[in-house]
């Protein structure tokens, strides 16, 4: 089969992982094409990649399910994140959602919500896929973000994992860490409704879902705009960091409301590209980066455009650094936080 032949097939599986990492691949090349000068075949390539992503999303077939495995599911889903289910999400969706809620809990809460719904399904005879079934991202290391799942002898849920097959080296000019996360990021931003982002760049003072495929798509392309801003530059010079610190807060810019927690996946990622631009600056020495403490009134002058968020359990406290202060060759750039208020 032809390589454009197999993108159609891929796309058409409208919803379904595999679709929305291709989507969100070909928008993001197709959005860096834009702001490349013109060279042979960029106007070719930029017209075809156009067409195969208008090529309409085919109905998406509906899935076995289980009532009391779905009922089971839509309980637990509430618990985490109430009024967050619809009537008409079926078992394959409410396990997806959970396995997802449960990647901003704390690694424990996590851990326990996973097995909740492992029980659930075991009493309901369905079948936990093997860690290869899933759908594979490459990343630091082996993990099974959500379980494939089988109903009725029917796969409901496709699965996700990440897999140290493939994964980004530290030899390349972008840090392997963001190279691994701005994978992952635009493949869970298409699953996860409850993920906005705040990229000061596309949107000024707040925050917007990026369940609306629009905001999702101008997310995407500017994501993958800086992933090639920093691969253009040489490493360890000033233009270098200074990208470096841009897909930083591209990358740290996509949350929850309110935030994950530090203890949680997204928190460990985050704190991960923290470490990495930290090195960057290091390793460049063409400059410093900070990051504000954990009292928002402890920040001082290192941030500015904050965005606050109502949650009263954490008045006052830095939920998440969003953007890095940084100083490079003498230009200091404010840094930016979500805080409760």
């Amino acid at each position: 089969m032809a390589l454009e032949e197999t993108l159609r097939a891929v796309l058409a599986q409208a919803g379904t992982a595999p679709a929305t990492l291709t989507r969100g691949f070909l928008t993001g090349l197709r959005a860096a094409l834009d702001d490349l000068p013109a060279g042979p075949g960029t106007a070719e390539l930029a017209a075809d990649l156009a067409a195969l992503l208008a090529v309409p999303a085919a109905e998406r077939p509906v899935a076995v399910t289980s009532t009391p495995l779905r009922d089971d599911l839509r309980d637990l889903a509430e618990r985490m994140a109430p009024g967050s289910t619809t009537p008409e999400q079926d078992a394959g969706a409410l396990w997806t959602a959970v396995h997802l809620d449960a990647l901003r809990l704390s690694r424990r809460e996590a851990d326990l919500v996973r097995r909740a719904a492992e029980e659930a399904a075991v009493r309901s005879r369905a079948r936990l896929g093997r860690p290869g079934a899933a759908v594979t991202l490459p990343g630091p290391k082996d993990e099974r973000l959500i379980p494939s799942l089988k109903v009725d002898g029917r796969v409901v849920a496709p699965g996700l994992a990440v897999s140290t097959a493939g994964a980004p080296t530290a030899t390349g000019p972008v840090p392997a860490e963001m190279a691994a996360f701005a994978a992952m990021v635009p493949v869970l931003a298409g699953l996860d409704p409850a993920l906005h982002h705040c990229l000061q760049a596309l949107e000024f003072s707040g925050l917007r879902g990026l369940a609306e495929p629009a905001v999702r798509t101008g997310y995407v392309g500017h994501l993958n705009s800086r992933l090639a801003e920093v691969a253009a530059r040489r490493r360890h010079s000033g233009p270098w960091l200074e990208s470096v610190v841009r897909l930083h807060e591209a990358l740290c810019s996509v949350v929850h409301l309110p935030p994950a927690p530090e203890d949680s996946w997204w928190g460990e990622w985050r704190a991960a590209c923290n470490d990495a631009l930290s090195d960057a600056a290091l390793d460049s020495g063409a400059g410093t980066v900070k990051f504000p403490p954990g009292r928002y009134r402890a920040a001082d002058d290192l941030t500015r455009h904050d965005i606050a968020v109502h949650y009263p359990d954490r008045p006052g406290q830095v939920l998440a650094c969003v953007r890095a202060w940084s100083s490079v060759h003498g230009v200091e750039t404010p840094g930016r936080v979500v805080y409760a208020s």
